[in-house]
């Protein structure tokens, strides 16, 4: 008698198992449904690595944030020079949303600040006040 109950428990065992799964993965797919895109004309804060990119005299300024790597709009050249790989924290509005590997989303920059790394004071950067 035990052969026969052996079975039916191995199966309903398996069937709770395949039943929680798929609501995880349905839960996980609502998520990432719903979750916010950019959009040009929100606000946004990043917080990263500060770094050129490109050629001169074609360079471009970025932040490697969490979520990507951003273009910066609004900064001079010199600023960005004297920026390159600090952390930093930007503030700012988005100017192009992500263009799927084209290009990058833009931010234009609303201000800027150097973060310390061991002690996490800041000090203010000359970012302009667009």
């Amino acid at each position: 008698m035990s052969d026969r109950i052996t079975p039916r428990i191995t199966t309903r065992i398996t069937t709770r198992i395949t039943t929680r799964c798929a609501a995880l993965c349905a839960l996980a797919l609502i998520q990432a449904a719903c979750a916010a895109t950019l959009q040009p004309g929100d606000g946004i804060d990043l917080s990263g690595r500060f770094a050129l990119r490109g050629n001169e005299p074609f360079i471009h300024a970025v932040v490697y944030d969490a979520r990507g790597v951003f273009e910066l709009e609004g900064l001079t050249r010199e600023q960005a020079l004297s920026l390159q790989n600090q952390q930093v924290k930007v503030h700012g509005v988005v100017t192009r949303a992500d263009m799927h590997g084209v290009q990058l989303p833009a931010v234009r920059v609303e201000s800027l600040r150097t973060v310390s790394p061991a002690a996490s004071s800041t000090r203010p950067s000359n970012a302009p006040a667009q």
